[in-house]
């Protein structure tokens, strides 16, 4: 705690120091009667340039401070406000304070935007300038987008600002995609962007913009003005094995209607069901119908590695997207989303796992070697009218998967055979309603869902002889589970501006209804027979919620203060048919969550939060009868419900410059989660695993300290960002009957820079270095170590051609135990311009690096996991734009 808190003290320390460092220019404007003028502009010119090297407003009381890092001599500091004379006067460059008077003017003043050479800021929007990022090998605007101050974007697609996820992806303003951004990101031509813009503080909904305040971020993609039809189409082929890759993904843009259509295939290691993820957030406000779909049946599978799919992944994928956005009238969108997904996977390798007990350690290796099928239909039907006076929203989601999985773990000289079958059925309908009546906004929501699922997992041999068979050796497991949910929420409210205070009241009610259903069969001496008693499941979960809540904002000068307060009576009913228990539980929380937000200056931003938030336990965490998880874990919980009072608070710091395009966020957060259950795990010598809950009181703490700082330096066209994260958690534990306190104490380090050093070469590195170390009350192991470094260079041997060279090398070690892994990589490229077409042949692994290894810490146990790679691979494509 003492580090945490010296951590936190020297990054504030820092900052505080950056700006002692700069000189100050202070002041006050006021008219020719001595008014005082709020929210004057003022900006610092170098003497000889029309450059604005720093800018600001007047508060509410005329004043204004604005700091200066320059080497000039002299300066040029400019005021303007609409109706008065501009005021230009050249000062010294030294801290000081001025006194201004504004002489009044018939002349409208303009709106001020302030212009970097590659970011221009207009209010609460950044646009960057796609031309000033983009080089001759980038294609897409994803590409693009990785080098931008400021702008993330994650293995799987996910785009963050400063930090945190961006709420929607329009393309002209429209948001055709619903959350499923990936494919346009993936596919839209960068020589068809002409900006990405930023936009900050963003109200999606028109009607509440002037009302309810956002602290969320979206970003807009703007096409130049004659792009009508974009896209790209790529077809490829190479060995070994026999390898094939193709893409074709038109999008079509007009004023009322855009249109997305794509096929694609590949069995090169490229995850095709990256394209579907969603990320979409859902506003309901009780959280309790999680559209995302659970296994609660699998089998045991190796992580995933930290490197591209083209390193690892044994796969064979088809996926088909249709997406189309029709303006009707009066701001009226219809949105069709439709997908399909058929895939198969391999997963080869091998894992040794060590749990770790108070007194001893159990070790247990696995030689895992499985295939998985996957097949999904996701369907989207969107009516959205956005107006300034009212807003509609039907959205009706169709979702369904019939995925299976089969593999075989060799353990102990063992072949254990295993097979599931995973279905699943998810239904959901949204409709939101806005409009005025009177002087105030009536709102309307009702969210519904429906969810099923039939698991069916077979084990050959069974494993569990002591437990399930007195002792004998018995043929297989079949074990079958049957999951369902209806959910439904309905709520009505109004919204109305008092002031500088904006209410938001609502009240509501909420009901959901689970059933969960489970068997367990064995075969022995050929015989399939039941496992009853403590062996099946029978139990419905009923959750009818009433709440009310108030949604308060506050903004007034730099000030912005949010404040959500709702109060939930909770209901909870659990029917165990075969025990024959029952538990009902009435619950009354008060949830309030604040966040405090104050502009510093036109740079600097501070804000704090602090929340409280209740959960209760889901059926699948609730079942009495033991299930079989997967061929090495039989779990149960007793018929308590799970609860669970979260306590969180942060603090985080934000620097802005666009001028500067320099970007940096620090975060400081502390989070308290009490608890009425305790697992306790009885692990045998064979890996085997029993879970089972225990009440008891419990307390799980954890501390974090976020730093990001994202800087272009525009001269040498080079993107520089670092990212640091220092995390300590402490959790109760049983194992093994034995009660201990498990710490945890995980540090990372990143470092990404891109830079364009001359026409003729480019460079990317990046680097992650990450600390991870668990211990118990009495013991300390070894911390485990991980260091992933990649280096690419780019040779522009024209302007039609470039060569690719690119090296990676991954090491970890644990204890003794070092690992090392080097993989080399080489890509020609070569443009025809006239017909926009990249021919490129890439040699993947070119060391035919054939394993990798990996480590990391669980909860009560350290895994390494070996994987078996790719092979030295070429392949040749060709691709064009649309």
């Amino acid at each position: 705690m003492k580090k945490t808190k010296f951590l936190v003290l020297l990054v504030l320390l820092m900052f505080g120091l950056k700006g002692f460092s700069q000189n100050k220019i202070t002041g006050t404007v006021k008219d020719t009667a001595g008014n005082i003028l709020a929210g004057a502009v003022v900006t610092i010119k170098s003497e000889h340039s029309n450059a604005i090297l720093s800018y600001g407003t007047a508060d509410i009381d005329g004043h204004f401070s604005v700091a200066i890092s320059t080497d000039a001599l002299n300066l040029v500091i400019s005021v303007l406000h609409l109706g008065y004379k501009t005021f230009d006067k050249k000062i010294t460059n030294t801290s000081q304070n001025i006194s201004i008077t504004l002489e009044e003017s018939i002349e409208a003043l303009k709106e001020v935007v302030v212009t970097s050479y590659n970011i221009e800021k207009k209010g609460d929007t950044l646009s960057y300038s796609v031309s000033a990022f983009k080089d001759q090998k980038d294609r897409t605007i994803a590409d693009v987008l990785k080098k931008m101050p400021g702008i993330e974007v994650l293995s799987n697609g996910q785009i963050l600002y400063m930090g945190n996820a961006i709420e929607k992806y329009y393309i002209e303003g429209m948001d055709m995609l619903e959350g499923r951004y990936n494919l346009a990101n993936d596919n839209i031509s960068a020589d068809d962007v002409s900006k990405v813009q930023i936009l900050e503080n963003h109200q999606p909904i028109k009607v509440l913009d002037s009302l309810v305040f956002s602290d969320k971020t979206s970003l807009n993609i703007k096409l130049k003005n004659n792009v009508s039809v974009t896209g790209s189409a790529e077809i490829g082929g190479g060995f070994s094995p026999v390898l094939f890759k193709t893409n074709i993904t038109p999008l079509v843009f007009t004023k009322r209607s855009q249109a997305l259509v794509s096929y694609q295939y590949n069995n090169t290691g490229n995850d095709l069901s990256r394209s579907n993820n969603d990320f979409s957030t859902s506003d309901n406000l009780t959280t309790g119908f999680d559209a995302v779909r659970k296994n609660i049946l699998s089998l045991r599978q190796l992580s995933q590695p930290p490197f591209l799919g083209a390193r690892w992944l044994d796969n064979n994928d088809h996926l088909a997207n249709i997406n189309y956005l029709y303006r009707i009238k009066n701001a009226t969108d219809l949105k069709i989303n439709l997908s399909y997904l058929n895939g198969s996977r391999m997963d080869h390798g091998n894992r040794n796992t060590t749990y770790i007990t108070q007194n001893d350690t159990i070790n247990y290796g696995e030689n895992i070697d499985n295939i998985l099928f996957l097949n999904s239909l996701n369907s989207k039907f969107t009516i959205e009218r956005n107006q300034s006076k009212s807003y509609l929203l039907n959205t009706f989601v169709a979702n369904t998967f019939w995925d299976s999985q089969r593999g075989t773990i060799i353990n102990d000289n063992l072949d254990v055979s295993q097979q599931l079958s995973n279905p699943y059925l998810l239904l959901t309908n949204k409709l939101k309603i806005i409009k005025p009546i009177g002087k105030q906004l009536i709102t309307f929501d009702s969210s519904s869902g429906y969810t099923d699922t039939e698991q069916e997992l077979t084990v050959l041999p069974g494993q569990f002889e002591e437990i399930l068979n007195d002792g004998q050796d018995y043929e297989s497991n079949r074990q079958g589970t049957r999951l369902s949910t209806f959910f439904t929420e309905n709520t009505v409210g109004f919204t109305k501006k008092l002031g500088a205070f904006t209410i938001s009241p609502k009240a509501g009610l909420a009901y959901k209804h689970q059933k969960l259903t489970s068997d367990l069969q064995k075969t022995f001496d050929g015989n399939q027979t039941q496992i009853d008693g403590d062996y099946q499941n029978d139990l419905q979960l009923t959750n009818p919620n009433l709440f009310i809540t108030n949604h308060l904002n506050f903004k007034k000068d730099r000030w912005t203060i949010v404040l959500k307060s709702p109060l939930y009576l909770r209901y909870f009913k659990t029917d165990h048919k075969i025990s024959s228990q029952q538990q009902t539980l009435r619950r009354l929380n008060f949830e309030p969550d604040l966040t405090i937000t104050k502009k510093l200056s036109p740079y600097w931003e501070a804000s704090v939060r602090g929340n409280i938030e209740n959960r209760y336990g889901e059926i699948d965490n609730l079942f009495d009868g033991y299930m079989l998880k997967n061929y090495l874990s039989l779990v149960r919980y007793n018929s308590t419900l799970g609860e669970q009072t979260n306590y969180a608070s942060s603090l985080s710091i934000k620097y802005r410059n666009a001028l500067k395009a320099l970007f940096t966020t620090a975060t400081f957060g502390l989070t308290k989660n009490e608890n009425n259950l305790l697992y306790n795990s009885s692990i045998a010598d064979n890996g085997s695993l029993i879970i089972e809950s225990i009440e008891r009181d419990n307390e799980v703490t954890a501390q974090s300290v976020n730093f990001n700082v994202s800087k272009y330096f525009s001269k040498a066209k080079t993107t520089l960002t670092l990212n640091s994260r220092f995390s300590f958690s402490e959790r109760p534990q049983i194992v093994n009957g034995t009660f201990g306190s498990f710490k945890s104490t995980d540090q990372r380090y990143d470092v990404d820079v891109k830079s364009e050093i001359a026409k003729w070469f480019g460079i990317g590195a990046s680097s992650r270095l990450t600390v991870a170390r668990l211990q118990t009350t009495n013991d300390q192991f070894s911390a485990i170590k991980n260091l992933e470094s990649l280096i690419a260079t780019f040779f522009y041997l024209s302007d039609h051609q470039f060569l690719n060279i690119d090296a990676e090398h991954y090491y970890n070690n644990i204890g003794t135990s070092k690992n090392n892994n080097y993989f080399l990589n080489f890509s020609y490229q070569f443009t025809v311009n006239k017909y926009n077409l990249d021919t490129k042949i890439a040699w993947n692994n070119v060391l035919n690096t054939k394993k990798y290894i990996s480590a990391f810490n669980g909860q009560f146990f350290s895994s390494e996991n070996f994987y078996k790679l790719r092979p030295s691979q070429l392949l040749i494509t060709f691709k064009f734009s649309l």
